[in-house]
C-alpha cells in the first residue's frame, strides 16, 4: 500500500498517545464469553510533534515504523472482542494504523446492512463461520461497545469481501450441499482501502449495498425472510394424515382447523373465508378450504387438484425456520446467475420452466422436461447461436450404452423401426449394414460406432433443436413425447432440455434475428435438415432456484429434484471455527515492515 510520509508521522503521534494512555479492558462478560472494553480515554498529557521528531532522530524510520505497528497491534488486541480469533489480524492492524484508528461502523444503517448480508449467509446453513459471526455481531451491538464492535465488524467485512471473491467458484459447492469449513483468503489491499474510504465518508451504506447480488429477487427474498422470522416462534400446525384426502370428503374438525391455521400463517386463508361444518366432529373438505389448498399447491409447484397426499402434506409441515433456510440459500444462489444480459433464455430446473427475456421483459415461457436424478441437467451458461430444423440425432455414447444396446439384445429390429443408422465413426457419414455386425462381440463399454437417428416424426429431438455450444453437450429441443408435459414433476430426460412450445420458441428467436419461420416451411414439410444461424445471439443459462418471490409478491417453492438443498442437520454454532482457533499462534506473530513509499 502506498502511504505518504506525513500520514506515517500522524500515525506515530497516535501511537504515542496510546502509549501514554493504554486502553483498559473490562472484565470478561461471562454470559457471552466476549471481552467488552471501555471507550478510549481522554489523554491527560498529549505527546507533541517536537517529541515525535526528537524520537525520530534517535533511530531509523524503519524502527519507528516497527514500533508503530507493534503499538497498533497492542491496541487491536486489547480493544478487540477476542483478538486471538480475528481472521485478519495483520491486515486490521495495518489498516487501522493507516487510517488513524478511526472507527468506521458508526452509522446504524451501515451496521444493519452488514448484519443483514451476514445473517442471510448464516441462515443458509452452509457456513458455521458466518453463523458465528452473525451471533458475535449481535452480542457486541447489544453490549454497545463501539470499539470492539468496529474491529470485529471490519474483520467480518473482510471475510465477506473474501467470500464475494470466491463465491463464483466455491458457491457451486457451498450452495448445493457442501459446507464452508476452510479459511477465506485475505481480501486485496485495494478492496480494504475502498472499505475504509467509504466507511469514513457519507455513503457507506450505499457502498455496502453493492455487495448484495444485483438481482431484484435478493431484496424480495430478504423481506420474506424478515416476515417469516416474525412467525418463527409461532406454533406451526402440522397436517397428519395416513391417507389421501379428496375434495368433498368429510374430515375431522381438528384436522380442518390445523389446515386453516397453517394456511392462515402462510397467507392462503383470509378472515372472510369459512369452514362448512357437517356436525360437531366433522367438516366438509370443500368450498373455501379446497380453494385455499389449491392455491397453496400452485405456489409449491404441485398439481392444483385439492387432493392432499404425501407431497402436499410435506409442504404443509415445513415450518418457518426451514422455509427461512431455503429462502436464504436461494438468495445466495443469486450470486451465481448473471443478470446483466437483457436478452436471455433462463431455464429454472426445479420449476421445469423456461423464460425468454427480451430487453429485460419476460416475453415467452414454456414448460420443459429436464434430466432425471441419475442424469442431471447441469448448471451452465452458453449462447443460442442457431436453430436446426428437422435435426438428426447423434446419440450420445452414454445413451447408447445404457438405453439402446440393452434393447438390441431382445429386439434386432429396434434400429430400423426407429430410423437409426450405424456409422463407422464420428467423421464418416457412410452407413454400415447392422446385419454385418457381430452383436455378440460388441462391448457396450467400448462401442466403436456412431449411432444416428434420421429426421422424422419419431426423432427424439422433434422438429427443432436449439444449439447452445457447451462442454456438457446440452441443448434445448422439441420432443414427440408431448404427454410428459402433463406431469407436475418433469425430470425424465437424459440431461438435455425438452421444450413444450418448441415451435413458438423457434418462431420467436428467428424473428429476433430478422428471420421468419414461415420462410423455411419447405424444409419442414420435406423433412430436410436446415441449420439457421442467428444474428441476434441469446444467452442461455440453467439455474437452480427452489424458492423465489413471484411478480405478485407471493412466495413460491419447488421440490428439490436433485437434492441440492440439503445440508447436514446440526445446531447453529456460536463458537469460532476451529480453523481460526488453530491460527492463534500465527496471528500473534509480528511481521517485519518495509519503509513507506
Amino acid at each position: 500500500m502506498v502511504r505518504r510520509y506525513d500520514a506515517w508521522l500522524a500515525n506515530l503521534l497516535i501511537v504515542f498517545f496510546f502509549l501514554a494512555n493504554p486502553v483498559k479492558a473490562n472484565d470478561a462478560n461471562e454470559t457471552s464469553g466476549v471481552r467488552f472494553l471501555t471507550e478510549l480515554p481522554i489523554p491527560d498529557q498529549v505527546v507533541s510533534a517536537e517529541q515525535v521528531m526528537s524520537a525520530d532522530q534517535s533511530g531509523s524510520a524503519d524502527a519507528h515504523r516497527q514500533r508503530a505497528y507493534q503499538y497498533a497491534r497492542d491496541w487491536l488486541e486489547s480493544a478487540a472482542p477476542d483478538a486471538t480469533v480475528l481472521a485478519y489480524t495483520s491486515a486490521l492492524t495495518q489498516d487501522y494504523l493507516d487510517n488513524g484508528f478511526s472507527l468506521i461502523w458508526t452509522q446504524d444503517a451501515a451496521r444493519d446492512e452488514l448484519e443483514t448480508q451476514v445473517n442471510v449467509i448464516s441462515l443458509a446453513g452452509f457456513s458455521p463461520e458466518f453463523e458465528w459471526r452473525a451471533w458475535q455481531l449481535r452480542q457486541l451491538r447489544q453490549q454497545r461497545s463501539d470499539t470492539a464492535y468496529d474491529i470485529f465488524a471490519t474483520d467480518t467485512a473482510y471475510a465477506l469481501l473474501s467470500y464475494l471473491s470466491v463465491a463464483p467458484d466455491k458457491g457451486m459447492q457451498w450452495f448445493f450441499g457442501a459446507s464452508h469449513r476452510a479459511p477465506l483468503p485475505v481480501p486485496s489491499s485495494y478492496s480494504r482501502t475502498a472499505l475504509f474510504k467509504a466507511g469514513l465518508g457519507a455513503s457507506f451504506t450505499r457502498f455496502l449495498k453493492k455487495w448484495r447480488p444485483q438481482h431484484p429477487q435478493y431484496d424480495a427474498l430478504v423481506k420474506q425472510i424478515v416476515r417469516l422470522q416474525g412467525q418463527s416462534q409461532s406454533v406451526w400446525p402440522t397436517v397428519q394424515t395416513d391417507k389421501y384426502i379428496y375434495p368433498d370428503q368429510a374430515i375431522a374438525t381438528t384436522l380442518a382447523l390445523n389446515l386453516v391455521d397453517n394456511l392462515r400463517l402462510q397467507g392462503f386463508w383470509r378472515s372472510s373465508e369459512r369452514l362448512e361444518a357437517i356436525n360437531g366432529h366433522t367438516v366438509r373438505y370443500g368450498g373455501d378450504l379446497v380453494n385455499a389448498v389449491e392455491q397453496f399447491q400452485q405456489q409449491h409447484g404441485l398439481a392444483a387438484d385439492g387432493i392432499i397426499g404425501p407431497a402436499t402434506a410435506k409442504w404443509f409441515n415445513l415450518d418457518a425456520p426451514s422455509r427461512i433456510r431455503l429462502l436464504a440459500l436461494n438468495a445466495e444462489r443469486l450470486r451465481l446467475w448473471p443478470n446483466d444480459t437483457p436478452n436471455r433464455i433462463v431455464v429454472n430446473i426445479p420449476d421445469y420452466r423456461l423464460h425468454l427475456w427480451h430487453e429485460d421483459q419476460n416475453v415467452f415461457e414454456s414448460k420443459v422436461v429436464v434430466g432425471r436424478q441419475s442424469r442431471r441437467t447441469p448448471l451452465f451458461s452458453s449462447q443460442l447461436d442457431s436453430v436446426v430444423l428437422n435435426p438428426s440425432w447423434n446419440v450420445p455414447r452414454s445413451i447408447v450404452q445404457k438405453d439402446i444396446l440393452p434393447k438390441l439384445a431382445d429386439d434386432r429390429q429396434y434400429l430400423s423401426r426407429n430410423q437409426y443408422r450405424i456409422l463407422p465413426n464420428w467423421q464418416s457419414n457412410t452407413p454400415i449394414d447392422p446385419s454385418t455386425i457381430n452383436w455378440q462381440m460388441v462391448d457396450s463399454r467400448d462401442f466403436p460406432y456412431r449411432l444416428q437417428q434420421a429426421p422424422g416424426q419419431g426423432n427424439a429431438l422433434g422438429k427443432y433443436k436449439f444449439n447452445t455450444p457447451n462442454k456438457n453437450a446440452i441443448y434445448l429441443h422439441d420432443t414427440p413425447a408431448q404427454g410428459l408435459f402433463n406431469h407436475s414433476r418433469r425430470a425424465f430426460s437424459s440431461g438435455c432440455i425438452r421444450v413444450e412450445q418448441a415451435e413458438q420458441l423457434a418462431d420467436l428467436v428467428l424473428d429476433l434475428s430478422g428471420k421468419q419461420l414461415s420462410n423455411y416451411q419447405g424444409y419442414l414439410d420435406k423433412m430436410q435438415t436446415k441449420w439457421v444461424t442467428l444474428q441476434t445471439r441469446l444467452s442461455v443459462q440453467t439455474i437452480y432456484q427452489t424458492a423465489w418471490v413471484t411478480e405478485d409478491g407471493e412466495l413460491a417453492f419447488r421440490d428439490d429434484v436433485y437434492a441440492y438443498d440439503g445440508h447436514a442437520e446440526r445446531e447453529v454454532t456460536t463458537q469460532e471455527p476451529s480453523y481460526l482457533t488453530q491460527q492463534r499462534d500465527v496471528s500473534l506473530s509480528r511481521p517485519q515492515l518495509s519503509r513507506p513509499q
